[in-house]
């Protein structure tokens, strides 16, 4: 005699396991996002914000001037800026004729309504992953969109001047990360970087942006932590009412910023030091993955649904889950339930591993900025402030091979 109540138990099982495929393509990426690498005790993120979640369709306004945003749009270059006007503020298009010729203004969203130019550069190349070590290095993290402490600190350290002349000769900048999200100066951040980027280069100095987390976010369309004016912009461009559709279509290959970010590395070895936005685990480790797969498999990962690609692939899993290097905290601290501090042993072996003297990190807010693990370890993500030469704003300093904390009046401190 059948027992119906098995045959039941059986339909409903094959039922669930058939639906959890249609979940996961179902789910907003947001909502993976969070449910992926949140914790009931995540570290205390000092950001002062109120739009860390999707915001409200009341938040999605233009408040600020923006841009420039170059599009490729209908075998045509346009450019779309947002500017203030009588009635507010309004997205303006131009056609571009030929981009190569042309110099680009950007504005800032602030007091002063600083304004820079710039030029596009003819093609993106993939930077090294490898660098030998230079005299002079500065280095910052997590400013997000914060362009006032950014500007302040290149102008008192010199690294440019204040007609945004890059001014450090052979020296390096290092943005670790996290330039996206919260603020309301992204755009405006992200063209000072690659301004300077291409002067360095001709005077044989260098721009290193590494790429974080936020930035891995904010290019597979996710926007938990956008602020909501560039949802406005985007909503506007695209036409389409759904705030992260119409952000994703934003964060499209057919913009020059996305073009440009796609060609960076997630992680890089400046002479004895290794720069990496969240952390070394011991699982990343134990993959014997080398740099330049890392940063191979980072870029891969750009091109791909982000809600699917922990699913599909066991390295990109790695690199983008919760032990992977854009969002290992354990360097700093221990991760709520999650896992412990990273022990000196463990530190110990990823020097070893990739034949460093020190692990340079953002990610993890700290209160001051320090050294960790007898000098292995070098936290950098400060809470900053939002006005310019304030002398609280703070970036790591490093001068023949000595470490410092210098603000932005140019002062600099040992770390210990």
């Amino acid at each position: 005699m059948i027992d119906h109540r098995y045959n039941k138990r059986t339909l409903l099982v094959l039922a669930i396991l058939l639906l959890i495929p249609v979940l996961f393509i179902l789910i907003p990426r947001h909502t993976f996002t969070k449910k992926l690498h949140s914790v009931e005790s995540t570290p205390k993120d000092f950001t002062d914000t109120k739009f860390d979640g999707v915001p409200t369709a009341k938040e999605i306004c233009l408040t600020g001037v923006d841009g420039p945003y170059i599009i490729q749009k209908n075998n045509q270059t346009v450019t779309v800026n947002v500017i203030q006007t009588t009635n507010g503020f309004e997205v303006s298009e131009q056609k571009i004729a030929n981009k190569a010729d042309q110099a680009f203004l950007c504005y800032v969203d602030n007091a002063e309504k600083d304004q820079f130019s710039f030029r596009l550069r003819q093609s993106y190349e993939i930077p090294p992953y490898e660098y030998p070590q230079p005299e002079k290095l500065m280095a910052i993290s997590d400013f997000e969109g914060n362009f006032d402490a950014f500007y302040s600190l290149l102008v008192a350290n010199e690294v440019m001047d204040t007609a945004y002349n890059w001014t450090y000769g052979q020296g390096h900048l290092v943005i670790a990360g996290d330039m996206m999200d919260r603020g309301v100066n992204v755009t405006q951040c992200l063209w000072l970087i690659y301004k300077l980027e291409q002067a360095a280069e001709k005077a044989g100095g260098q721009v290193h942006f590494i790429l974080g987390n936020h930035e891995v976010m904010n290019l597979h369309g996710v926007i938990d932590y956008v602020e909501p004016k560039y949802l406005a912009v985007a909503m506007e461009l695209s036409g389409d009412k759904d705030p992260s559709n119409a952000y994703s279509t934003l964060m499209s290959k057919n913009q020059e910023l996305v073009k440009w970010m796609h060609s960076k590395n997630i992680m890089e070895k400046i002479g004895d030091m290794l720069f990496v936005h969240g952390g070394i685990s011991s699982e990343l480790v134990q993959s014997k993955l080398k740099l330049k797969r890392i940063n191979r498999t980072a870029r891969r990962m750009l091109s791909k649904s982000y809600a699917l690609s922990p699913l599909e692939d066991k390295e990109i899993r790695l690199i983008n889950g919760r032990m992977g290097p854009l969002w290992y905290r354990g360097m700093a601290v221990k991760h709520g339930k999650r896992y412990d501090k990273a022990t000196p042993a463990e530190v110990q072996k990823v020097l070893k591993r990739f034949k460093v003297k020190h692990v340079v990190i953002g990610h993890t807010p700290m209160r001051e900025m320090g050294l960790d693990y007898d000098g292995s370890v070098v936290k950098i993500n400060l809470l900053q402030p939002k006005t310019k030469f304030s002398g609280k704003a703070k970036a790591l300093l490093m001068e023949d091979g000595v470490f410092y904390s210098v603000n932005d009046f140019g002062v600099k401190t040992p770390l210990k």
